[in-house]
Protein backbone atom coordinates (compact mmCIF):
# COMPACT_ATOMS: atom_id res chain seq x y z
CA UNK A 1 0.00 0.00 0.00
CA UNK A 2 1.16 3.54 -0.76
CA UNK A 3 1.80 6.00 2.03
CA UNK A 4 -0.43 8.52 0.12
CA UNK A 5 -3.84 8.39 1.83
CA UNK A 6 -7.07 10.35 1.96
CA UNK A 7 -7.40 10.79 -1.78
CA UNK A 8 -9.93 13.50 -2.63
CA UNK A 9 -9.05 15.69 0.34
CA UNK A 10 -7.94 18.46 -1.98
CA UNK A 11 -10.64 18.14 -4.67
CA UNK A 12 -13.48 16.85 -2.50
CA UNK A 13 -14.11 14.02 -4.99
CA UNK A 14 -14.43 10.32 -3.89
CA UNK A 15 -11.10 9.37 -5.44
CA UNK A 16 -10.11 6.94 -2.66
CA UNK A 17 -13.28 4.92 -3.25
CA UNK A 18 -12.68 5.03 -7.01
CA UNK A 19 -9.14 3.65 -6.60
CA UNK A 20 -10.36 0.92 -4.23
CA UNK A 21 -12.98 -0.11 -6.78
CA UNK A 22 -10.40 -0.31 -9.58
CA UNK A 23 -8.04 -2.34 -7.34
CA UNK A 24 -10.82 -4.75 -6.29
CA UNK A 25 -11.81 -5.34 -9.91
CA UNK A 26 -8.17 -5.96 -10.87
CA UNK A 27 -7.62 -8.27 -7.87
CA UNK A 28 -10.73 -10.34 -8.62
CA UNK A 29 -9.79 -10.57 -12.30
CA UNK A 30 -6.25 -11.71 -11.54
CA UNK A 31 -6.97 -13.97 -8.55
CA UNK A 32 -10.16 -15.69 -9.73
CA UNK A 33 -8.33 -17.85 -12.27
CA UNK A 34 -5.52 -18.59 -9.79
CA UNK A 35 -7.96 -19.59 -7.02
CA UNK A 36 -9.97 -21.74 -9.41
CA UNK A 37 -6.80 -23.54 -10.50
CA UNK A 38 -5.77 -24.00 -6.87
CA UNK A 39 -9.17 -25.41 -5.95
CA UNK A 40 -9.07 -27.84 -8.89
CA UNK A 41 -5.52 -28.96 -8.07
CA UNK A 42 -6.33 -29.48 -4.37
CA UNK A 43 -9.43 -31.49 -5.25
CA UNK A 44 -7.40 -33.64 -7.66
CA UNK A 45 -4.64 -34.15 -5.08
CA UNK A 46 -7.20 -35.19 -2.47
CA UNK A 47 -8.89 -37.50 -4.97
CA UNK A 48 -5.62 -39.18 -5.94
CA UNK A 49 -4.82 -39.65 -2.24
CA UNK A 50 -8.23 -41.25 -1.66
CA UNK A 51 -7.70 -43.53 -4.65
CA UNK A 52 -4.27 -44.59 -3.36
CA UNK A 53 -5.70 -45.29 0.10
CA UNK A 54 -8.61 -47.31 -1.33
CA UNK A 55 -6.23 -49.39 -3.46
CA UNK A 56 -3.98 -50.06 -0.46
CA UNK A 57 -6.98 -51.15 1.62
CA UNK A 58 -8.13 -53.48 -1.14
CA UNK A 59 -4.64 -54.99 -1.47
CA UNK A 60 -4.41 -55.53 2.30
CA UNK A 61 -7.67 -57.50 2.19
CA UNK A 62 -6.39 -59.50 -0.78
CA UNK A 63 -3.12 -60.39 1.00
CA UNK A 64 -5.09 -62.09 3.76
CA UNK A 65 -5.89 -64.71 1.13
CA UNK A 66 -2.25 -65.35 0.27
CA UNK A 67 0.08 -68.20 1.19
CA UNK A 68 -0.96 -70.37 4.10
CA UNK A 69 -3.72 -68.10 5.42
CA UNK A 70 -6.40 -70.09 3.58
CA UNK A 71 -5.13 -73.45 4.82
CA UNK A 72 -5.46 -72.87 8.54
CA UNK A 73 -6.52 -75.71 10.78
CA UNK A 74 -8.77 -75.54 13.81
CA UNK A 75 -7.71 -77.61 16.82
CA UNK A 76 -10.46 -78.58 19.27
CA UNK A 77 -9.50 -80.19 22.58
CA UNK A 78 -11.84 -81.99 24.97
CA UNK A 79 -10.32 -82.32 28.43
CA UNK A 80 -11.36 -85.31 30.60
CA UNK A 81 -12.28 -83.01 33.50
CA UNK A 82 -13.55 -79.43 33.59
CA UNK A 83 -11.31 -76.76 35.07
CA UNK A 84 -8.07 -78.62 34.46
CA UNK A 85 -5.85 -78.77 31.38
CA UNK A 86 -4.37 -82.17 30.56
CA UNK A 87 -3.18 -81.61 26.96
CA UNK A 88 -2.50 -78.75 24.60
CA UNK A 89 -2.01 -78.99 20.82
CA UNK A 90 -1.30 -77.02 17.68
CA UNK A 91 -1.56 -78.10 14.04
CA UNK A 92 0.28 -76.94 10.94
CA UNK A 93 -1.68 -76.00 7.85
CA UNK A 94 -0.58 -79.28 6.28
CA UNK A 95 -2.13 -81.44 9.03
CA UNK A 96 -4.89 -83.80 7.97
CA UNK A 97 -8.36 -83.51 9.47
CA UNK A 98 -8.83 -86.22 12.09
CA UNK A 99 -9.96 -87.04 15.65
CA UNK A 100 -7.78 -88.80 18.24
CA UNK A 101 -8.33 -90.27 21.71
CA UNK A 102 -5.37 -89.47 24.01
CA UNK A 103 -4.48 -91.08 27.34
CA UNK A 104 -1.58 -89.54 29.32
CA UNK A 105 0.11 -92.35 31.27
CA UNK A 106 3.23 -90.53 32.45
CA UNK A 107 4.80 -87.06 32.35
CA UNK A 108 8.45 -86.52 31.47
CA UNK A 109 10.53 -85.67 34.54
CA UNK A 110 14.09 -84.82 35.42
CA UNK A 111 16.18 -86.67 38.01
CA UNK A 112 16.72 -85.89 41.70
CA UNK A 113 19.88 -86.42 43.79
CA UNK A 114 20.22 -86.34 47.59
CA UNK A 115 23.24 -86.30 49.92
CA UNK A 116 23.54 -89.05 52.55
CA UNK A 117 21.75 -88.83 55.89
CA UNK A 118 23.90 -87.40 58.70
CA UNK A 119 26.62 -86.19 56.34
CA UNK A 120 26.15 -82.53 57.26
CA UNK A 121 25.11 -81.11 60.62
CA UNK A 122 23.81 -77.81 59.17
CA UNK A 123 23.99 -75.46 56.19
CA UNK A 124 27.22 -73.93 57.47
CA UNK A 125 29.10 -77.21 57.38
CA UNK A 126 32.32 -77.06 55.34
CA UNK A 127 32.16 -79.23 52.21
CA UNK A 128 35.92 -79.24 51.50
CA UNK A 129 39.06 -77.95 53.18
CA UNK A 130 40.84 -77.74 49.82
CA UNK A 131 39.86 -76.21 46.50
CA UNK A 132 38.44 -78.27 43.67
CA UNK A 133 35.84 -78.42 40.91
CA UNK A 134 32.42 -80.08 40.57
CA UNK A 135 30.97 -80.90 37.13
CA UNK A 136 27.24 -81.35 36.54
CA UNK A 137 26.04 -83.31 33.50
CA UNK A 138 22.63 -84.39 32.14
CA UNK A 139 22.04 -85.50 28.58
CA UNK A 140 24.31 -83.40 26.38
CA UNK A 141 24.43 -80.46 28.83
CA UNK A 142 27.15 -79.72 31.40
CA UNK A 143 28.66 -76.96 33.53
CA UNK A 144 31.41 -76.72 36.17
CA UNK A 145 31.49 -74.96 39.55
CA UNK A 146 34.73 -73.99 41.34
CA UNK A 147 34.76 -74.94 45.02
CA UNK A 148 37.02 -72.85 47.23
CA UNK A 149 38.77 -74.13 50.35
CA UNK A 150 36.48 -73.83 53.38
CA UNK A 151 33.30 -73.32 51.32
CA UNK A 152 30.13 -74.11 53.26
CA UNK A 153 27.19 -76.17 52.06
CA UNK A 154 24.99 -73.06 51.74
CA UNK A 155 27.71 -71.20 49.81
CA UNK A 156 27.92 -74.14 47.41
CA UNK A 157 24.13 -74.09 46.97
CA UNK A 158 24.26 -70.43 46.00
CA UNK A 159 27.26 -70.99 43.70
CA UNK A 160 25.44 -73.76 41.80
CA UNK A 161 22.21 -71.81 41.40
CA UNK A 162 23.99 -68.62 40.33
CA UNK A 163 26.26 -70.24 37.73
CA UNK A 164 25.87 -68.52 34.36
CA UNK A 165 26.28 -71.87 32.58
CA UNK A 166 23.70 -73.70 34.70
CA UNK A 167 21.43 -75.61 32.27
CA UNK A 168 18.65 -76.25 34.77
CA UNK A 169 20.02 -77.74 37.98
CA UNK A 170 18.38 -76.45 41.16
CA UNK A 171 20.21 -76.87 44.47
CA UNK A 172 18.23 -76.83 47.73
CA UNK A 173 19.04 -77.52 51.37
CA UNK A 174 16.70 -79.49 53.62
CA UNK A 175 17.31 -78.84 57.32
CA UNK A 176 15.73 -82.04 58.72
CA UNK A 177 17.61 -82.24 62.01
CA UNK A 178 18.12 -85.28 64.22
CA UNK A 179 20.08 -88.18 62.83
CA UNK A 180 19.41 -87.04 59.26
CA UNK A 181 20.81 -83.57 59.80
CA UNK A 182 21.01 -81.33 56.73
CA UNK A 183 20.72 -82.66 53.17
CA UNK A 184 21.69 -81.16 49.80
CA UNK A 185 19.05 -81.90 47.16
CA UNK A 186 19.77 -81.43 43.44
CA UNK A 187 17.01 -81.54 40.81
CA UNK A 188 17.51 -81.41 37.05
CA UNK A 189 14.99 -80.19 34.46
CA UNK A 190 16.58 -82.34 31.73
CA UNK A 191 13.87 -84.94 31.19
CA UNK A 192 13.86 -88.29 29.40
CA UNK A 193 14.99 -91.80 30.29
CA UNK A 194 18.79 -92.05 30.54
CA UNK A 195 19.24 -88.32 31.19
CA UNK A 196 19.91 -88.62 34.94
CA UNK A 197 22.00 -85.89 36.54
CA UNK A 198 25.63 -86.93 37.06
CA UNK A 199 27.98 -85.04 39.42
CA UNK A 200 31.75 -85.61 39.30
CA UNK A 201 34.76 -83.87 40.85
CA UNK A 202 38.55 -83.57 40.80
CA UNK A 203 38.98 -83.58 44.57
CA UNK A 204 38.21 -86.65 46.69
CA UNK A 205 36.99 -84.37 49.53
CA UNK A 206 34.00 -83.59 47.27
CA UNK A 207 32.96 -87.25 46.88
CA UNK A 208 30.26 -86.71 49.52
CA UNK A 209 28.52 -84.42 46.97
CA UNK A 210 29.14 -86.48 43.84
CA UNK A 211 27.67 -89.48 42.02
CA UNK A 212 31.00 -90.26 40.36
CA UNK A 213 33.72 -90.22 43.07
CA UNK A 214 37.37 -89.44 42.65
CA UNK A 215 38.05 -91.75 45.61
CA UNK A 216 36.12 -94.85 46.58
CA UNK A 217 32.52 -94.01 47.49
CA UNK A 218 30.01 -91.52 46.08
CA UNK A 219 27.97 -89.51 48.57
CA UNK A 220 25.01 -88.49 46.35
CA UNK A 221 22.31 -91.06 45.63
CA UNK A 222 19.67 -91.09 42.89
CA UNK A 223 16.34 -90.45 44.62
CA UNK A 224 14.32 -90.16 41.38
CA UNK A 225 15.35 -91.12 37.86
CA UNK A 226 14.68 -89.03 34.75
CA UNK A 227 11.79 -90.42 32.72
CA UNK A 228 10.01 -90.09 29.38
CA UNK A 229 6.49 -88.85 28.86
CA UNK A 230 4.20 -91.69 27.74
CA UNK A 231 0.82 -91.36 26.04
CA UNK A 232 -1.55 -93.70 24.27
CA UNK A 233 -2.81 -92.29 20.97
CA UNK A 234 -5.89 -94.26 19.95
CA UNK A 235 -4.47 -97.11 22.04
CA UNK A 236 -0.97 -96.91 20.56
CA UNK A 237 1.75 -96.17 23.17
CA UNK A 238 4.17 -93.36 22.26
CA UNK A 239 6.99 -91.93 24.37
CA UNK A 240 8.87 -88.63 24.29
CA UNK A 241 11.94 -87.38 26.19
CA UNK A 242 9.99 -84.16 26.86
CA UNK A 243 6.34 -83.41 27.56
CA UNK A 244 5.92 -82.27 23.96
CA UNK A 245 5.23 -84.82 21.22
CA UNK A 246 6.25 -83.34 17.87
CA UNK A 247 4.75 -85.15 14.90
CA UNK A 248 3.47 -88.10 16.90
CA UNK A 249 0.66 -87.30 14.51
CA UNK A 250 2.25 -85.78 11.42
CA UNK A 251 2.28 -81.95 11.52
CA UNK A 252 0.62 -81.85 14.95
CA UNK A 253 2.35 -80.86 18.21
CA UNK A 254 0.89 -82.25 21.46
CA UNK A 255 1.99 -81.06 24.91
CA UNK A 256 0.96 -83.03 28.02
CA UNK A 257 0.50 -81.25 31.35
CA UNK A 258 -1.17 -83.81 33.60
CA UNK A 259 -1.81 -87.55 33.68
CA UNK A 260 -5.37 -88.33 32.64
CA UNK A 261 -7.70 -89.95 35.21
CA UNK A 262 -8.32 -93.67 34.97
CA UNK A 263 -11.04 -94.36 32.40
CA UNK A 264 -11.14 -90.74 31.24
CA UNK A 265 -9.18 -89.72 28.18
CA UNK A 266 -8.68 -86.44 26.36
CA UNK A 267 -9.77 -85.92 22.76
CA UNK A 268 -8.04 -84.01 19.96
CA UNK A 269 -9.87 -82.95 16.80
CA UNK A 270 -8.25 -81.26 13.82
CA UNK A 271 -10.44 -79.68 11.13
CA UNK A 272 -10.12 -77.18 8.29
CA UNK A 273 -10.93 -73.60 9.29
CA UNK A 274 -13.67 -72.98 6.74
CA UNK A 275 -15.21 -70.13 8.72
CA UNK A 276 -11.98 -68.11 8.72
CA UNK A 277 -11.52 -68.75 4.99
CA UNK A 278 -15.09 -67.67 4.22
CA UNK A 279 -14.73 -64.51 6.34
CA UNK A 280 -11.48 -63.53 4.59
CA UNK A 281 -13.03 -64.07 1.15
CA UNK A 282 -16.12 -62.06 2.09
CA UNK A 283 -13.87 -59.23 3.36
CA UNK A 284 -11.97 -59.37 0.07
CA UNK A 285 -15.26 -58.97 -1.84
CA UNK A 286 -16.40 -56.09 0.40
CA UNK A 287 -13.07 -54.33 0.03
CA UNK A 288 -13.17 -54.54 -3.76
CA UNK A 289 -16.77 -53.29 -3.85
CA UNK A 290 -15.75 -50.38 -1.60
CA UNK A 291 -13.02 -49.59 -4.13
CA UNK A 292 -15.60 -49.59 -6.93
CA UNK A 293 -17.80 -47.18 -4.94
CA UNK A 294 -14.81 -44.93 -4.24
CA UNK A 295 -13.85 -44.79 -7.90
CA UNK A 296 -17.47 -44.08 -8.85
CA UNK A 297 -17.62 -41.19 -6.39
CA UNK A 298 -14.27 -39.75 -7.53
CA UNK A 299 -15.08 -39.91 -11.27
CA UNK A 300 -18.79 -38.98 -11.34
CA UNK A 301 -19.92 -36.14 -13.60
CA UNK A 302 -21.80 -33.10 -12.39
CA UNK A 303 -25.57 -33.50 -12.42
CA UNK A 304 -27.82 -30.57 -13.38
CA UNK A 305 -31.44 -30.19 -12.39
CA UNK A 306 -34.29 -29.29 -14.77
CA UNK A 307 -33.98 -25.65 -13.71
CA UNK A 308 -30.31 -25.58 -14.62
CA UNK A 309 -29.01 -25.67 -11.04
CA UNK A 310 -26.35 -28.15 -9.92
CA UNK A 311 -27.87 -31.01 -7.92
CA UNK A 312 -24.64 -33.01 -7.52
CA UNK A 313 -21.11 -31.73 -7.96
CA UNK A 314 -18.64 -33.68 -10.07
CA UNK A 315 -16.08 -35.94 -8.40
CA UNK A 316 -12.53 -34.86 -7.64
CA UNK A 317 -11.20 -36.98 -10.54
CA UNK A 318 -14.03 -36.40 -13.01
CA UNK A 319 -12.70 -36.86 -16.51
CA UNK A 320 -9.53 -38.57 -15.25
CA UNK A 321 -9.07 -41.97 -16.93
CA UNK A 322 -6.61 -43.31 -14.33
CA UNK A 323 -9.10 -44.73 -11.77
CA UNK A 324 -11.22 -46.59 -14.33
CA UNK A 325 -8.13 -47.89 -16.12
CA UNK A 326 -7.02 -49.43 -12.81
CA UNK A 327 -10.44 -51.02 -12.28
CA UNK A 328 -10.43 -52.42 -15.80
CA UNK A 329 -7.04 -54.07 -15.20
CA UNK A 330 -8.23 -55.57 -11.91
CA UNK A 331 -11.36 -56.92 -13.60
CA UNK A 332 -9.18 -58.44 -16.29
CA UNK A 333 -7.34 -60.38 -13.57
CA UNK A 334 -10.66 -61.45 -12.04
CA UNK A 335 -11.83 -62.81 -15.37
CA UNK A 336 -8.76 -64.93 -16.12
CA UNK A 337 -7.80 -68.49 -15.19
CA UNK A 338 -4.93 -69.02 -12.75
CA UNK A 339 -2.04 -71.10 -14.05
CA UNK A 340 -1.10 -73.91 -11.69
CA UNK A 341 -4.47 -73.99 -9.91
CA UNK A 342 -6.58 -77.19 -10.17
CA UNK A 343 -8.83 -77.19 -13.21
CA UNK A 344 -11.98 -77.46 -11.11
CA UNK A 345 -10.98 -74.35 -9.12
CA UNK A 346 -8.82 -72.10 -11.29
CA UNK A 347 -10.96 -68.93 -11.50
CA UNK A 348 -13.21 -66.74 -9.39
CA UNK A 349 -16.18 -68.02 -11.40
CA UNK A 350 -15.41 -71.62 -10.46
CA UNK A 351 -15.24 -70.39 -6.85
CA UNK A 352 -18.74 -68.95 -7.25
CA UNK A 353 -17.64 -65.30 -7.31
CA UNK A 354 -18.78 -63.16 -10.27
CA UNK A 355 -19.08 -59.52 -11.31
CA UNK A 356 -22.64 -58.17 -11.33
CA UNK A 357 -24.12 -55.49 -13.59
CA UNK A 358 -22.74 -52.76 -11.32
CA UNK A 359 -19.21 -54.11 -11.75
CA UNK A 360 -19.10 -55.39 -8.18
CA UNK A 361 -18.15 -58.85 -6.92
CA UNK A 362 -20.87 -61.09 -5.52
CA UNK A 363 -21.65 -64.67 -4.63
CA UNK A 364 -24.94 -64.95 -6.47
CA UNK A 365 -27.92 -67.00 -5.36
CA UNK A 366 -29.71 -66.43 -8.67
CA UNK A 367 -30.58 -69.30 -11.04
CA UNK A 368 -31.36 -66.91 -13.92
CA UNK A 369 -28.49 -68.14 -16.12
CA UNK A 370 -27.54 -71.45 -14.53
CA UNK A 371 -29.20 -74.01 -12.28
CA UNK A 372 -26.02 -74.04 -10.17
CA UNK A 373 -25.81 -70.76 -8.27
CA UNK A 374 -22.61 -69.01 -7.24
CA UNK A 375 -23.41 -69.86 -3.63
CA UNK A 376 -23.57 -73.56 -4.55
CA UNK A 377 -20.14 -73.39 -6.20
CA UNK A 378 -18.75 -71.43 -3.25
CA UNK A 379 -19.99 -73.95 -0.66
CA UNK A 380 -18.75 -76.85 -2.78
CA UNK A 381 -15.26 -75.34 -2.95
CA UNK A 382 -15.14 -74.92 0.84
CA UNK A 383 -16.47 -78.39 1.56
CA UNK A 384 -14.81 -80.46 -1.17
CA UNK A 385 -11.77 -78.54 -2.40
CA UNK A 386 -10.73 -76.52 0.66
CA UNK A 387 -6.96 -76.76 0.21
CA UNK A 388 -7.24 -75.90 -3.50
CA UNK A 389 -8.67 -72.47 -2.63
CA UNK A 390 -5.23 -71.37 -1.45
CA UNK A 391 -3.78 -72.28 -4.85
CA UNK A 392 -6.38 -70.09 -6.59
CA UNK A 393 -5.64 -67.07 -4.41
CA UNK A 394 -2.17 -67.62 -2.97
CA UNK A 395 -0.42 -69.85 -5.51
CA UNK A 396 2.72 -68.94 -7.42
CA UNK A 397 0.58 -67.34 -10.13
CA UNK A 398 -2.45 -66.82 -7.88
CA UNK A 399 -4.83 -63.90 -7.86
CA UNK A 400 -3.16 -62.26 -4.88
CA UNK A 401 0.28 -62.11 -6.53
CA UNK A 402 -1.24 -60.75 -9.72
CA UNK A 403 -3.16 -58.09 -7.80
CA UNK A 404 -0.13 -57.25 -5.67
CA UNK A 405 2.03 -56.76 -8.75
CA UNK A 406 -0.59 -54.53 -10.41
CA UNK A 407 -1.68 -52.42 -7.45
CA UNK A 408 1.83 -51.95 -6.05
CA UNK A 409 2.92 -50.50 -9.38
CA UNK A 410 0.45 -47.69 -8.72
CA UNK A 411 0.70 -47.26 -4.94
CA UNK A 412 4.41 -47.75 -4.22
CA UNK A 413 6.78 -44.88 -3.51
CA UNK A 414 7.80 -43.60 -6.93
CA UNK A 415 4.84 -45.41 -8.51
CA UNK A 416 2.33 -44.01 -10.97
CA UNK A 417 0.03 -42.49 -8.34
CA UNK A 418 2.95 -41.10 -6.33
CA UNK A 419 4.24 -39.46 -9.50
CA UNK A 420 0.78 -38.02 -10.15
CA UNK A 421 0.69 -36.63 -6.60
CA UNK A 422 4.14 -35.09 -7.00
CA UNK A 423 3.08 -33.49 -10.29
CA UNK A 424 -0.02 -31.98 -8.65
CA UNK A 425 2.00 -30.72 -5.69
CA UNK A 426 4.50 -29.17 -8.10
CA UNK A 427 1.67 -27.40 -9.92
CA UNK A 428 0.29 -26.21 -6.58
CA UNK A 429 3.70 -24.74 -5.74
CA UNK A 430 3.73 -22.95 -9.09
CA UNK A 431 0.19 -21.76 -8.41
CA UNK A 432 1.33 -20.35 -5.06
CA UNK A 433 4.15 -18.52 -6.82
CA UNK A 434 1.63 -17.13 -9.32
CA UNK A 435 -0.59 -16.02 -6.41
CA UNK A 436 2.35 -14.30 -4.71
CA UNK A 437 3.29 -12.60 -7.99
CA UNK A 438 -0.31 -11.47 -8.50
CA UNK A 439 -0.41 -10.06 -4.96
CA UNK A 440 2.79 -8.11 -5.62
CA UNK A 441 1.31 -6.83 -8.87
CA UNK A 442 -1.89 -5.67 -7.11
CA UNK A 443 0.19 -3.77 -4.53
CA UNK A 444 2.18 -2.14 -7.34
CA UNK A 445 -1.00 -1.43 -9.33
CA UNK A 446 -2.68 0.24 -6.35
CA UNK A 447 0.41 2.26 -5.55
CA UNK A 448 0.59 3.46 -9.16
CA UNK A 449 -3.11 4.40 -9.18
CA UNK A 450 -2.83 6.27 -5.91
CA UNK A 451 0.13 8.26 -7.17
CA UNK A 452 -1.70 9.22 -10.37
CA UNK A 453 -4.94 10.08 -8.61
CA UNK A 454 -3.04 11.97 -5.92
CA UNK A 455 -1.56 14.14 -8.66
CA UNK A 456 -5.03 14.57 -10.17
CA UNK A 457 -6.46 15.44 -6.75
CA UNK A 458 -3.77 18.08 -6.27
CA UNK A 459 -4.40 19.52 -9.75
CA UNK A 460 -8.17 19.66 -9.27
CA UNK A 461 -7.70 21.28 -5.85
CA UNK A 462 -5.52 23.98 -7.42
CA UNK A 463 -8.06 24.57 -10.20
CA UNK A 464 -10.87 24.83 -7.65
CA UNK A 465 -8.90 27.38 -5.63
CA UNK A 466 -8.13 29.37 -8.79
CA UNK A 467 -11.81 29.33 -9.73
CA UNK A 468 -12.72 30.52 -6.26
CA UNK A 469 -10.19 33.36 -6.50
CA UNK A 470 -11.48 34.42 -9.94
CA UNK A 471 -15.06 34.32 -8.74
CA UNK A 472 -14.18 36.41 -5.70
CA UNK A 473 -12.33 38.95 -7.83
CA UNK A 474 -15.23 39.30 -10.26
CA UNK A 475 -17.70 39.67 -7.43
CA UNK A 476 -15.74 42.66 -6.10
CA UNK A 477 -16.09 44.60 -9.38
CA UNK A 478 -18.74 47.43 -9.42
CA UNK A 479 -21.99 46.39 -11.06
CA UNK A 480 -20.90 42.76 -11.43
CA UNK A 481 -23.29 40.31 -10.03
CA UNK A 482 -22.65 36.62 -9.85
CA UNK A 483 -25.81 34.62 -10.20
CA UNK A 484 -25.95 31.57 -8.02
CA UNK A 485 -27.48 28.56 -9.51
CA UNK A 486 -30.60 27.41 -7.83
Amino acid sequence: MSSINFLGAASGLPLDQLVSTFVDVERKTKMARIEKTKSTLNASLSGVGQLRSALSGFLDAAKKLSGESLKARVVTLTQPEEGKTFIQATAKNTASAATFDIKVNQLAKGSRLESADGEFADANAVVSNTAGEMTFEAGDKSFTVAVTAGMTLNELRLKINDSADNFGVNANILNVGGAIGTKLVLTSNITGAGNDLVVSNNNAELDTLSTVPTGATPGLSLAAVAQDAVIELDGIAISSRTNTFENAVQDISITVLNETPTGKNAQLQVATDKKAAEDNIQNFIKSYNALVDQVGSLTRNRIMGADGTVTLESGALSGDSLPRNILNQIRSIFGGAVDGAPEQLNSLYSMGITLNKSGKLEISTSTEFNSETGKMRFDKALNENYDDISKLFGGENGLVKQLDSLVTEYTKSGGLIANRQENLQSRLRENTKASDAASRYIVSFEDSLRKRYAALDTLLGQMQRQQANVTAALASLPGFVVKKST
